[in-house]
């Protein structure tokens, strides 16, 4: 890894490989964030990348019915088809390309199901979900849902692939998912590899992670499952190599410390024993 210079490039400074896990119903996941290193990249206090899953005809796994409070969730899709449902009445299906975008706040219940298309015949099923954190004065504020379709992300220029700026600002252009952080979120999809040059400027804290493929930057190589922090700058600029798929994952700082308990996350443990009791007293509702 380089040292910091002065450079307008971001540079890479330290290397981490996704662990795996199982998340619920026995989702093999690999978790990059949190890890042992750090807690947060940014306000994203949460990476789980899942698939790609062949997936036989009538063998497809879910996420059933759980809560979450505190956080907000992001999840891009790249294969597959995700069925959503929510206790504020949301019922909707996730296409490759398209992103779900949820605020828990206060408490909100929500099922994660293949789509029926993917029960039926069978398939893949890839994607990525992050948390948001959310900051101290709005944990409890109240939850909404929005499904982004794939014509809402603006396209960034880019001779070898489509990069696509889900959140925050680059190359004069704005992603659609808006919110507490100045969360920054590009997810470039490079089937020839080569050279990829953006602006990155706005990020306080970034860090790549690989989901398919390999990159080279700052003559550091990360592959899949692997999470590279990058150093403070302008731009970044990476080369990958065929059949690479890449999110760029940043923001602001957390703003006060957290406290984790599966699903909720608060700032202290009073907010989340009353965040328990609000869910088993039926507070979050049910889908």
């Amino acid at each position: 890894m380089s040292n910091v210079s002065e450079t307008t490039d971001r540079l890479a400074l330290s290397l981490h490989k996704a662990f795996r896990t199982l998340e619920v119903d026995g989702f093999d996941v690999r978790r990059a964030i949190p890890s042992k290193a750090f807690e947060a990249i940014g306000p994203f206090i949460f990476l789980d990348h899942f698939g790609p899953i062949p997936i036989r005809p009538g063998a497809a796994k879910s996420a059933s019915a759980h809560p979450h409070a505190g956080i907000e969730t992001l999840t891009l899709l790249l294969e597959g088809q995700v069925q959503h449902k929510d206790s504020l009445g949301n019922d909707s299906t996730m296409q490759p390309g398209e992103v779900q975008w949820m605020r828990a706040g206060k408490g909100i219940v929500h099922d994660e199901a293949p789509g029926a298309n993917v029960l039926r015949h069978g398939g893949h099923q890839h994607g990525i979900q992050f948390w948001i954190n959310m900051p101290m004065t709005e944990k409890f504020s109240e939850p909404m849902y929005r499904h982004v379709n794939r014509d809402e992300i603006p396209l960034l220029e880019s001779s070898n692939g489509t990069v696509r700026l889900v959140a925050g600002q680059s190359n004069g252009q704005t992603g659609p998912v808006g919110t507490w952080g100045n969360p920054f979120l590009v997810h470039a999809s490079l089937p020839d590899g080569g050279p990829l040059a953006l602006e990155a400027h706005k990020p306080k804290e970034l860090a790549l992670y690989v989901m398919t493929g390999a990159i080279d930057i700052d003559g550091s190589r990360a592959r899949s499952g692997e999470l590279v922090r990058l150093s403070s700058g302008e731009n970044v600029n990476l080369v990958a190599t065929p059949h690479t798929e890449v999110v760029l994952v940043g923001g602001d700082p957390l703003d006060a410390p957290i406290v984790r308990q599966g699903p909720f996350v608060m700032n202290t443990n009073a907010q989340l024993e009353q965040t328990v009791r609000d869910y088993y007293a039926g507070k979050m509702g049910k889908v």
